[in-house]
């Protein structure tokens, strides 16, 4: 057996729908001897937008402190796939930063880390 046939390749994780701004629970996207990851998609899924929402994939070391992977802004309603790769972290989650121009907004995310 190889290094890494051990190692578990890719994850997949479907938080709750947000229907105010804040964040989905944090993942584990790293565990000693069994999972590493360093890439990751973010598929969100927007209805009844108002204005626009800020939607984040955002990576934690220590799973405490997160900061931004990535941030968009999205203004219409619709599915959005999102990658990034080159960051290996602990923990993500998602985050539904903030909703302009109303508050009808419900935001769906699927994360994906290998």
């Amino acid at each position: 057996m190889s290094y890494f046939e051990g190692y578990q390749q890719t994850v997949f994780f479907s938080p709750d729908t947000l229907t105010i701004p804040g964040v989905t629970e944090a993942y584990d996207v790293y565990t000693v001897n069994y999972l590493s990851t360093r890439n990751y998609t973010l598929f969100v899924t927007v209805q009844d937008i108002d204005t626009s929402v800020v939607v984040r994939l955002e990576g934690s070391l220590d799973g405490n402190a997160f900061g931004a992977l990535l941030s968009n802004t999205i203004t219409e309603n619709g599915m959005y796939a999102y990658n990034v790769s080159g960051f290996p972290v602990r923990k993500v989650r998602a985050n539904f930063l903030k909703e302009t121009g109303g508050n009808n907004a419900r935001v769906t995310f699927k994360i994906a880390a290998n």
